[in-house]
């Protein structure tokens, strides 16, 4: 089978939003306080699109062709209106539960009262470190899950909720991006395409401030993976 690399982008997409692992807004959920909830109570005025759907729209509209490359976003102007929690989701290992946000957990961004112009994903750098909004470096920080509300399961396999009184609960969707594609897609991608996988690469906030500046390309970045 010659390789098509229209037909690997698409099926990259396909792959990735339909994935057990990728977030679903349920219509009802049991929230941090094991109590059914409305979506649609908790996230009133926004738009009850699913996040499948506002990615795989976001996806199709900011594809990029150079060559034989292909190139795509998850978001844009209009998943910060609708569908803000995307980039948080991603990037945040705990939440905070609502009322119980600080100016410093809520960010610079909330600052900016055109929501379509909010950028979690933009890198910074102070002359000295580049970072992130939400995104943690939680290395040596692992037991501040103990610290947050969220769900054990005992030995007979009930769930159990842990520090239900806390003034934030684990994310259990952290890092769904990097999950999902380590979950065997590309596995699967490859070997309908008589591919081989080969060692990934992290470009870095490093990377992505440049890019973001103009001063990078993207066959650069690309070329970090190859």
């Amino acid at each position: 089978m010659a390789f098509d690399i229209n037909v690997f982008a698409s099926r990259l997409k396909e792959l990735f939003v339909n994935s057990p692992l990728f977030p679903n807004m349920l219509e009802n959920y049991v929230n941090e306080w094991g109590v059914v909830q409305s979506n649609r109570e908790k996230h009133k005025g926004r738009e009850p699109l699913k996040l499948k759907d506002a990615v795989i729209s976001s996806m199709d509209n900011s594809t990029i062709f150079v060559e034989n490359e292909i190139s795509f976003n998850i978001g844009n102007e209009q998943m910060e209106k609708t569908h803000p929690y995307y980039h948080i989701l991603e990037n945040a290992p705990v939440i905070r539960k609502r009322g119980k946000g600080t100016d410093k957990s809520r960010g610079s961004q909330a600052k900016i009262e055109d929501v379509g112009q909010r950028d979690y994903e933009r890198v910074s750098f102070n002359g000295k470190t580049f970072t992130k909004e939400y995104a943690k470096n939680v290395r040596g920080k692992r037991n501040r899950i103990n610290n947050v509300t969220h769900f054990i399961t005992d030995s007979k396999g009930n769930r159990k909720m842990i520090n239900r009184e806390a003034g934030a609960y684990q994310n259990i969707h952290y890092m769904y991006i990097e999950r999902i594609l380590d979950s065997g897609i590309l596995n699967t991608i490859a070997k309908e395409q008589g591919l081989k996988v080969m060692r990934k690469s992290n470009t870095g906030l490093a990377e992505e401030y440049f890019a973001q500046q103009g001063e990078l390309d993207l066959a650069s970045i690309i070329d970090s993976f190859l």
